[in-house]
């Protein structure tokens, strides 16, 4: 025999007895041996196709792992189809490498076809012959060494296995991989002490014979505010959702962003759903539900209000919710909002965005929120490295962010940035031979790794933001600071204040980052900070009379030095009862309640303007320790 065929004949043999092995695992109802890869990528989300992908294109043998049949995640299933684009502060997008790629081949826009960002997914994991897919798997059971994960236990086409890995990328929406092999994490506000606070989520509707040209005159009639159109999408129409009265009160329309699939054929983002535990499949099954219902009385609602859905119908749901927030991993570094305000670049950066902190509505009551725009900032390769293990990479919007700073980094094109970095560390710490610690103490590495990543040249485009705070960004220092901060180290000081107040979600600058600092703020806008400061950090001196003290002593109006001091003595349940208000202010400074930066430049009783006030409030809450839970979740 020569040695070619003797080589084809081991070959075929070797595949008839793996084949027997799984057959007699079905039948016999036991796991498979044990498989190995080094590098098993958990999640067909487009975070997942991008690391697969990436650490493939560098020999990597690598298993991508999807719980569905396709891959594509939100895109494919959630109906997700408008992209949240990180523009550097020129207009261009901050996201090359596999995002770029991907993103030219459906088209460049910030719309696309579901259907072709699928079958692109598709067509980039069919070239790469280092990726192995199994399609349709479950997530059994982890098995853990000291600080590594071993193997996993997945089932695939009813047949349980057992694969072991070097190292693991989660790219699953909830990083239910790394929460299995026991990552910590906290869910929605819980860092901010609003657990129970996440992000509504979306069930997009798929509608037909809708008539574009019709709608065209509908959107440029700003009937229902401003709205705009072209080719093949549409956005605006505030109104309409503000309008809406839903069936079910745990739903509400918002503007619509509508994207053209095909003539007729639109999707809509647009109906928010409420009441519902992230986590839990059952519960977002029913949430599902009531989307489905709640869209039959939206469908009439546009039927009735724009020409354009006249004779519009209701086609197939997406099978999943558009799920905006869950799970957010405790990190070796936890992304801060004080490195998005700072336009923070650190060493490690794998990543570059700038998307706004935009907070979607949690509750049917309330709005939301754009808490601030960043320049630029970086996202660390420590933020995808979850507490306590050492080979796995999270890298979805769970992964290492502070509920607030998820907020802008939970946009697609930073996972999937996010994604192609992981793959690519993981292709250098395979042939490299060493540990994640020892890449991230070696410069010269991760400088290579940020080059591959095409990072570099934007860092030196964009090198006159970097490091400074979007607050002083382009502006007179006169032109936004009070009097009081009228030196560098008082406006250092009072910007420390805000990047305290914002880490909370205190007080917000919007789109255009205006925080009104040199505005007056009333007795109750004051009050009511402190209140909601004390409650979200568990303060100590949060005993149940104290927040209706506060209301019931602050008025509407204009806040003094001596009232402000008054309001700081009830939040520490003080008597205030014969006190003057000279009294209020001495016994304020007795009780250190009065920062020196406010005794020393303010000598007589005055209306306070917000930035006296945001100091005020700040050091005051600095003052009570933080539970070690909150300190934990914060990377504190």
């Amino acid at each position: 025999m020569h040695r070619r065929e003797a080589k084809i004949f081991k070959t075929l043999i070797f595949t008839i007895l793996i084949s027997l092995s799984f057959f007699l695992s079905g039948m016999l109802n036991i796991v498979s041996a044990t498989e190995f890869y080094p590098l098993v990528v958990y999640g067909g989300e487009p975070e997942g196709v991008a690391a697969a992908v990436a650490a493939a294109r560098e020999g990597i043998d690598t298993l991508l792992l999807l719980k569905r049949e396709a891959p594509g995640g939100l895109m494919t299933y959630g109906g997700l189809n408008f992209l949240d684009i990180n523009q550097a502060p020129d207009g261009r997008s901050l996201n090359k490498g596999f995002f770029a790629e991907w993103h030219k081949a459906v088209g460049g826009n910030i719309t696309f076809s579901i259907k072709k960002a699928t079958e692109v997914f598709e067509e980039i994991l069919q070239r790469e012959s280092n990726i192995t897919i199994l399609r349709e798997t479950s997530l059994l059971s982890v098995e853990k060494e000291d600080q590594s994960l071993k193997k996993i236990k997945i089932k695939h086409q009813g047949i349980e296995r057992e694969i072991q890995a070097a190292y693991f990328i989660d790219a699953s929406q909830d990083a239910d991989l790394a929460v299995m092999a026991g990552a910590p994490y906290f869910k929605g506000g819980a860092d901010i002490g609003l657990p129970e606070r996440h992000m509504a989520a979306t069930l997009v509707l798929h509608i037909d014979d809708v008539n574009w040209q019709e709608l065209a005159k509908d959107a440029r009639s700003n009937k229902f505010g401003p709205s705009y159109i072209n080719k093949d999408n549409a956005w605006g129409f505030v109104r309409i959702g503000q309008l809406y009265e839903p069936a079910d009160k745990n739903t509400r329309l918002r503007g619509l962003n509508i994207v053209l699939e095909e003539a007729g054929d639109v999707y809509i983002n647009a109906l928010l759903i409420f009441d519902f535990d992230p986590t839990d499949q059952e519960s977002l099954q029913k949430a599902h539900e009531r989307g489905r219902k709640e869209a039959e009385h939206v469908l009439t609602y546009l039927q009735e209000n724009l020409a354009g859905f006249k004779k519009a119908r209701l086609l197939d749901f997406p099978p999943e919710l558009y799920v905006r927030e869950s799970r957010h991993i405790v990190a070796e570094y936890q992304l801060q909002v004080g490195d998005l305000l700072n336009s923070r670049i650190p060493g490690d950066t794998i990543a570059l965005a700038a998307y706004p902190l935009d907070y979607q509505a949690s509750t049917p009551e309330y709005e939301g929120f754009v808490l601030f725009n960043p320049a630029i900032y970086g996202v660390p390769l420590r933020s995808l490295l979850p507490k306590g293990i050492d080979n796995i990479f999270v890298v979805g919007r769970s992964a290492g962010y502070s509920s607030l700073a998820a907020a802008s980094s939970r946009v697609l094109p930073t996972g999937m940035a996010a994604g192609e970095a992981a793959g690519l560390v993981t292709s250098y710490l395979i042939t490299e031979e060493i540990g994640v610690g020892d890449l991230l103490a070696n410069e010269g590495l991760l400088k290579k790794i940020q080059d591959r990543l095409k990072i570099t040249s934007d860092l030196g485009r964009y090198k006159n933001y970097i490091g400074q705070n979007i607050i002083l960004q382009g502006q007179a220092p006169d032109k936004i600071f009070p009097p009081v901060f009228n030196t560098d180290s008082k406006r250092e000081e009072l910007l420390g204040h805000l990047e305290y107040l914002l880490s909370w979600g205190l007080l917000m600058g919007g789109y255009s980052n205006d925080f009104r600092l040199k505005e007056e703020i009333s007795e109750r806008d004051f009050a009511y900070i402190i209140i909601k400061a004390l409650r979200q950090q568990k303060a100590p001196i949060l005993y149940e009379w104290v927040p209706g003290g506060l209301e019931s002593v602050s008025s509407k109006e204009a806040l003094t030095r001596n009232q402000a001091a008054m309001l700081l003595l009830v939040a520490t349940s003080r008597p205030i009862a014969n006190l003057t208000s000279e009294d209020y202010y001495r016994k304020a400074l007795e009780y250190d309640l009065i920062p020196e930066i406010i005794s020393a430049n303010i000598k007589e009783d005055r209306i306070l303007n917000r930035a006296e006030a945001y100091v005020l409030i700040s050091s005051f809450m600095q003052k009570y320790p933080l539970s070690a839970e909150l300190k934990l979740y914060r990377g504190e």
